[in-house]
């Protein structure tokens, strides 16, 4: 029967519609041709004997017959494809176009065969009535031919009629124009007339294409009725025969079924309860039944819907379809394992192999079964298994293998104790640190192998804090089996059951015997020099603030002594660098005979040597004991059989006399010194204010720093500090310059030592943080990423007390956000008064303000203060870098600096990197970043924003 709904019986078919404005369409093509050449025919005789050109007539008469021989031709062929059901809108158009071809050409006639200069000529009425009326005629034909399609009735007029219109209307003659009146509203009534007859047929049509559609669907009804009426009648013929068949083999089969339904009955109540056993048994154990005809090919599957999502009954062929699943890495070991089986290779099928779940997950199955029935000819027939799901099963043997590796290949020893703190198990790590394997600890206490007083004590803390909190951590001192005393870091937490039980302790130790002499080789690194083992410019400085710290509380004073060798440096270039070393070795020695104590001591250049008088009897015996020293380093050296000759000039600066500052006292020194060269040598000069302001022009320079300030002559450049992990600049350094009105772009060696003791250092400082910050917050709107600014501070800046607040007060006007601030301060700087500045940075870390430790490695703090300074990163002085690809010596310091940074937490930026092979080694060192004048100099605010602009066009392109 028709599977149509109602709806879809009687609404009428557009197809239906259009078949039918075709076939009328094409009707009257074959009607309006015979009379279109009758027509023209007789237009031609009509206008033989005219002023109109016969040999034109002749023209238009083939043109058109050529026209409708076309059509003819094409005619067949339309009519064809309607005859198979092809009717479409675009066959619609095709046969308007073919019933339009025919029209403009009859039109054309009224308008080239009326010219103007004899269109009211005697002999022309008669051929104009002849026109005038074949037009009315084949208009009026048309409206009955084609008034199913509506446009093709409008362009058959307006091409007809059109032409002959637009020639009365070119004349002004008033007869004329009544007469295209006339045509006008006559094409008008033909339009009006054409569009009713065209409603009305469409509604015809409408109507005709809903009756068909609705006696096709009755008739299909009516010959699906008959069928299905003598399909039933047969059927009834059929149920009678089978019932009476049925009746007679029923009375036979009764008596037997009486017989066995009692033993059936208790066959079937067994098998029940058997099979709801197993139906229960496989459910419980989340197992899978399957059975497989291998014959049919058809299988029987339990419990596939809890084990894989899917329906069993999806699984019609159990290889066929169930291969659609299998992950193809385990396609081939399941086709193995069953081709075995059958062989008879292996008296069970066992695979293990993973099915794609139903929400796309893989799951790990196991499946094992046997083939329970043969063939003759010794084929398998019909197979029985069953189907696990083990996916947790191999997570947890996974879990367990990867614990056991995690635990077996630990960097730290492991170990696990119970409740009574008794070794359970111990990894080869521990093993490796303490010497004591796995068979000598399991089962005994943790204090059985080296119990003392200090241990029990530990032990009992530790105990006390996995009571109360259930982890402790911290570095205890610890005995390895051969004696040996070590640190480690140790972490232990307890293990609870679900009753919140203590059942398990574990353990982390880590041996922290490499990083602590690590540390002190750094320790010595950073405080002592490597070649004389006198203490370093770090450790000269760090001496310097003690003694002038304890001069200031005593009231005493102290003297610093600078010497320089003379003649040193054309012996070092003569005779080489080993050579030279030997020799500064030998007058740091004989230095030391006349300090009076090693500690006062210290090389803070490559012949530089300072030593400090402490509660010294006067300038007299200041000079004694110069002149002692200066005799000593007169006498000559033997060195590998050279007779080498020095000589010492000593510049010297007392406290408090002539400088109240340790950099003071430097600065005076080296002037003091410089006098003693200029003097010839060999001699020591005490230092004079004459050295320094004698002159009219430092006068002058002094006075123009403090003017400097406010006739804005200070600029500040800017030196770029590259990333390493993205190789793009993140951050800049600011550095000031003095554009001299006279003396030209000044560095800051020129004036900031005086700017530090007239006190101007501050309010330079503070102009160099606005400007700086400023115009980080212009960059960072100009769209050139977020820079952060560094921004040197000095020790005069901290003493005041004041940072803080400046600090916010630049912030807030700038708009700057406090994270791309940087505050670069020295270790020497933190040590004047650890306790208060480490305070002081601590608050502005808490703005969110970055802290870095510049020039690390020259300064004099120990790394148990540096783990105490609040600071994000350390700047490596580049006296480490100059020399990183030429001395091991550097490049073990700057190594160490970078571990020690980074186990603390800390990034590091090296200075003073200048060639790739620096660029090299600081890679392979994981240094962070890298500031020098291999990524750039120094550069005005104008420079780096082309840098900048350059760096944001290439992250532009790389996106």
């Amino acid at each position: 029967m028709s599977s149509q709904s109602p709806q879809t019986r009687t609404a009428p078919p557009f197809n239906g519609v259009v078949t039918e404005q075709c076939q009328l369409l094409l009707s009257g093509i074959a009607v309006l041709i015979l009379l279109e050449v009758a027509s023209a025919i007789t237009l031609v005789w009509a206008y033989w004997d005219t002023p109109v050109s016969r040999q034109n007539l002749l023209t238009w008469l083939g043109i058109l017959a050529t026209v409708q021989t076309a059509k003819m031709i094409a005619l067949p062929l339309c009519h064809r494809r309607l005859r198979n059901d092809l009717a479409t809108p675009h066959c619609r158009h095709i046969l308007s176009v073919i019933a339009l071809s025919t029209p403009l050409i009859l039109g054309a006639a009224g308008y080239l065969f009326n010219p103007l200069d004899t269109l009211f000529a005697d002999n022309m009425l008669a051929a104009q009535l002849t026109i005038a009326c074949l037009g009315l005629g084949l208009s009026t034909m048309a409206l009955a031919a084609y008034s199913s399609h509506f446009p093709t009735v409008f362009l058959y007029l307006l091409m007809l009629l059109g032409p002959g219109m637009l020639r009365l209307s070119e004349t002004q003659e008033h007869g004329q124009l009544s007469l295209m009146l006339l045509m006008s509203l006559l094409g008008l009534f033909f339009l009006f007339a054409a569009r009713r007859i065209n409603q009305t047929g469409h509604q015809a049509m409408m109507l005709q294409a809903s009756n068909r559609s609705l006696i096709d669907y009755l008739n299909r009804a009516r010959s699906d009725a008959e069928a299905l009426n003598e399909k039933l009648a047969q059927e009834i013929y059929e149920r009678k025969e089978a019932r009476q068949r049925l009746q007679e083999t029923n009375e036979r089969l009764e008596s037997m079924v009486q017989e066995r339904t009692r033993a059936l009955g208790e066959t079937n109540q067994a098998l029940a309860a058997t099979s709801e056993r197993l139906e229960l048994a496989l459910e419980a154990s989340n197992i899978g039944l399957w059975d497989w005809m291998l014959d049919t090919g058809r299988n029987y599957h339990t419990n596939f819907d809890r084990l894989l999502g899917y329906d069993g009954a999806y699984f019609k062929n159990f290889f066929g379809d169930l291969e659609t699943l299998v992950h193809p890495e385990d396609l081939t070991r399941i086709r193995r394992a069953m081709v075995s089986h059958f062989k008879g290779q292996n008296d069970r099928y066992h695979a293990v192999y993973r099915l794609r779940h139903a929400d796309g997950s893989w799951r790990w199955i196991e499946d094992e079964g046997r083939v329970v029935k043969w063939s003759d000819q010794g084929r398998a027939l019909r197979m029985i298994g069953t189907r696990r799901d083990i996916t947790e099963d191999r997570q947890s043997q996974e879990q367990l293998r990867l614990s056991a590796t995690v635990f077996d290949n630990a960097p730290e020893g492991i170990f696990i104790l119970d409740h009574k703190f008794r070794f359970l198990a111990v990894n080869a790590r521990f093993e490796q640190i303490t010497g004591y394997s796995e068979s000598m600890v399991l089962g005994k206490q943790v204090l059985d192998h080296h119990e003392t007083a200090a241990n029990s004590d530990t032990y009992k803390m530790i105990t006390a804090a996995l009571n109360e909190s259930g982890f402790w951590e911290g570095e205890i001192n610890e005995t390895r089996r051969n004696g040996e005393p070590f640190p480690e870091w140790l972490q232990v937490s307890a293990v609870r059951d679900e009753q919140k039980r203590v059942i398990r302790y574990v353990g982390m130790m880590s041996d922290l015997t490499a990083r602590k002499e690590t540390e002190q080789q750094l320790q010595f690194l950073s405080n002592y020099d490597r070649l004389t083992g006198l203490a370093n410019r770090t450790q000269f400085r760090e001496h310097l603030h003690k003694s002038l710290t304890l001069a200031r509380l005593n009231r005493e004073k102290v003297a610093l002594l600078m010497i320089d060798l003379d003649r040193f440096k054309p012996i070092n270039e003569s005779l080489g660098h080993e050579i030279g070393d030997r020799l500064l070795k030998a007058a740091a020695e004989r230095i030391g005979q006349h300090a009076g104590g090693e500690e006062n001591l210290a090389r803070v250049g490559g012949d530089e040597f300072t030593l400090l008088l402490e509660n010294h009897g006067g300038e007299g015996a200041i000079s004694q004991h110069c002149q002692k020293l200066i005799n000593a380093m007169k006498k000559p050296f033997m060195i590998d059989g050279h007779e080498l000759l020095l000589g010492a000039s000593i510049g010297i600066s007392v406290f408090p006399d002539t400088a109240k500052e340790a950099q003071s006292m430097i600065n005076q020194a080296d002037m003091a010194v410089y006098q003693a060269k200029r003097s010839g040598g060999n001699n020591f000069q005490f230092y004079r204010s004459n050295m320094r302001v004698a002159s009219v022009e430092q006068l002058a320079l002094e006075t123009s720093l403090r003017k400097a300030i406010f006739k804005n002559e200070f600029v500040v450049y800017y030196q770029p500090k590259m990333d390493l992990a993205s190789n793009r600049i993140n951050s800049v350094e600011a550095l000031v310059r003095w554009q001299h009105p006279t003396m030209g772009l000044l560095p800051p060696a020129d004036f900031i030592p005086l700017a530090e003791e007239t006190g101007l250092i501050s309010a330079i400082g503070e102009l160099v943080l606005e400007r700086s910050c400023r115009q980080a917050h212009q960059w960072h709107k100009q769209g050139l990423g977020d820079i952060c600014v560094s921004v040197n501070l000095s020790a005069h800046q901290f003493r005041k007390g004041n940072v803080a607040e400046i600090v916010d007060r630049v912030l807030e006007s700038t708009e700057l956000p406090a994270h791309l601030l940087e505050l670069e301060l020295t270790e020497s700087l933190i040590m004047e008064d650890m306790e208060q500045n480490i305070e002081l940075l601590q608050q502005l870390r808490t703005r969110g303000i970055e802290l870095a430790l510049d020039d690390f490695g020259t300064g004099y703090s120990s790394l148990s203060y540096l783990k105490r300074f609040p600071v994000d990163t350390l700047k490596i002085d580049r006296s480490f870098i100059m020399d990183l690809d030429k001395s091991p010596d550097d490049a073990a310091i700057t190594r160490a600096i970078i571990d020690m940074a980074h186990s603390l937490q800390m990034n590091v930026v090296a200075e003073g990197v200048e060639t790739d092979a620096h660029l090299s080694i600081l890679r392979d060192m994981h240094c962070d970043s890298i500031q020098g004048y291999l990524i750039s100099r120094p550069v005005p605010e104008k420079e780096l924003v082309e840098l900048l602009h350059t760096q944001a066009y290439r992250k532009a392109i790389d996106n």
